[in-house]
């Protein structure tokens, strides 16, 4: 029998490391420390540690009491608090950022199980500023198996703020070579085109200002055209 693990270690961009950064990140080994200048360390560590939403939501609950604006009990039950969206939105209402659309967005279709995801934690602690302004997110991970099974071992990175998101995986690599080359051997310039469209669409679409997407877009065609060819060796 073969396990399968994942890993990954990342950087806070931020100034300092707050109460809001602790409730909603303590939970990926958050070190404040290391590796400072305006970096704090998390990671996900195999058998160790596993954030998940629900603990994400215990120290915002806990945040919300120290900060005088304690969650009220659901309705519908004598012992739980707020659902986490509801939760969310009044820790908003507290720090005057109810009314951004993204974090609405977010509170309305987040389903907020399991595993806490770390573009909703970035946007979550963008609107609940209590002085970290944080701005971005780095992070690598990798997966592996405890049987050198085929294609059971690679890697994963992300570039997360809100003005742009990269997200890549070392298994793209694979495919995209795959569909390049058989796009190749069938001499389809059509079909070749359409993968690199399609890859270069998907870096496009990181970039959240549609206006200055669409202008970098056109930059990116007037380059192209204008570029020099350049043969292989």
């Amino acid at each position: 029998m073969a396990n399968n693990y994942y890993e990954g270690t990342g950087v806070l961009m931020l100034d300092r490391v707050t109460p809001i950064i602790k409730a909603l990140f303590s939970g990926f080994k958050l070190d404040e420390n290391y590796p400072g200048n305006g970096q704090a360390y998390i990671a996900q560590i195999s058998e160790t540690n596993n954030p998940q939403w629900d603990d994400v939501f215990g120290g915002l609950e806990d945040l919300a009491a120290q900060l005088g604006a304690p969650m009220p009990k659901d309705e519908g039950s004598e012992d739980e608090g707020l659902p986490i969206p509801q939760a969310i939105e009044r820790l908003a209402e507290f720090f005057g950022s109810s009314k951004d659309a993204e974090l609405a967005n977010l509170i309305e279709h987040h389903n907020f199980e399991d595993g806490a995801d770390l573009d909703a934690l970035l946007l979550i602690a963008t609107c609940l500023d209590d002085g970290h302004h944080l701005t971005a997110i780095q992070y690598e991970g990798c997966w592996y198996c405890s049987k050198p099974r085929l294609f059971e071992f690679g890697g994963d990175g992300c570039y997360l703020s809100r003005e742009v998101q990269v997200v890549r995986a070392s298994s793209r690599a694979r495919q995209l070579g795959d569909q390049l080359r058989k796009a190749i051997l069938a001499a389809d310039a059509e079909e070749a085109s359409a993968v690199i469209a399609l890859e270069a669409g998907s870096l496009l679409a990181g970039i959240n200002d549609e206006r200055f997407r669409m202008n970098v877009r056109r930059r990116v065609a007037e380059r192209l055209a204008q570029a020099p060819v350049i043969s292989a060796v």
